[in-house]
C-alpha cells in the first residue's frame, strides 16, 4: 500500500520553518527556482519561450534578448503587482499547501503578521485557480 502524498518526501520541500529566517534575496532565489523549474531554475521569458535574458545589476528583473521586455518573477502570476516581501508570498504558499483541512484567513493573517483583508486576498489569490489554466469555459 503506497503512503498518502502528504506523507512523503516530496510534501516537505516548501515549509515554513525553511522559509521564514530567509534573507529577502534567498527567498527570491527559492521563487524563481520554482518559478523556472522546468527551465532547471533559470530564467526564461515566457511570452516568446527565449531563454536567452540579460540579468539587470541594479534591480531583480531580467530583459528577453529576443523581444527586449524586462520581466520579474513575479511577472505573468497573480504576485505581480506585490506589495509585502517575496517571502511573505512563499510563506503563505507554504502554509496553504501544508494545511491539509484549510486555514482561515483570520489565522493566515496572524500567521503572516498582516490585516485580515489582505490575508483575505492573499488566500483568495493562492486557492482561486487561473483563468488561463484549467477547463474551457461555456
Amino acid at each position: 500500500m503506497s503512503e498518502h502524498f502528504l506523507l512523503s518526501t516530496n510534501a516537505h520541500t516548501l515549509s515554513l520553518k525553511s522559509i521564514m529566517p530567509m534573507s529577502d534575496d534567498e527567498a527570491h532565489a527559492k521563487f524563481e527556482a520554482i518559478r523556472f523549474a522546468e527551465n532547471g531554475g533559470a530564467a526564461f521569458y515566457r511570452s516568446c519561450e527565449c531563454t536567452k535574458v540579460y540579468t539587470y545589476r541594479a534591480h531583480k528583473i531580467w530583459k528577453c534578448a529576443a523581444c527586449l521586455r524586462q520581466f520579474s518573477v513575479t511577472s505573468g502570476t497573480k504576485f505581480a503587482s506585490r506589495k509585502l516581501p517575496i517571502r511573505d508570498y512563499l510563506a503563505a504558499i507554504a502554509i496553504f499547501v501544508n494545511a491539509v483541512k484549510g486555514i482561515s484567513a483570520l489565522q493566515r493573517g496572524r500567521d503572516l503578521d498582516v490585516r485580515y483583508k489582505m490575508a483575505f486576498v492573499l488566500a483568495r489569490k493562492i486557492a482561486k485557480p487561473s483563468a488561463r489554466i484549467g477547463t474551457a469555459s461555456s
